[in-house]
């Protein structure tokens, strides 16, 4: 007889981890280090993640949040094939990276 012990779901686990990521402050430290990133210019998520040090997954769900925030905006894709997104900060994001604000007060206004 199989033991039908009790396995979190995919989306729990990723809920689990978003949580813990918050909680810590590890996610607004990943949310700034792509701020911090962009003001190098436009980039791509990959070229953000490898600026950033962060993982290619994290980078793209940071840009997501400081998408929906109106921190950074897209302004274009790369000629190379497949095409990329180039994200770019926005005058709010460009605010927020050269301050010693956080990324979570922003988001507050």
């Amino acid at each position: 007889m199989m033991n039908t012990a009790f396995q979190p779901s995919g989306n729990e686990v990723k809920r689990a981890a978003f949580t813990e990521q918050r909680r810590s402050g590890r996610l607004f430290a990943s949310q700034r280090a792509v701020l911090e990133a962009l003001t190098a210019g436009p980039m791509t998520r990959n070229q953000i993640a490898g600026r950033a040090g962060i993982a290619l997954s994290s980078a793209c769900g940071r840009c997501r949040e400081l998408l929906d925030a109106d921190l950074i905006t897209v302004m274009g894709t790369t000629q190379d094939k497949p095409a990329r997104q180039l994200l770019q900060l926005t005058d709010k994001g460009r605010v927020i990276a050269h301050s010693e604000e956080g990324v979570d007060h922003a988001k507050a206004d």
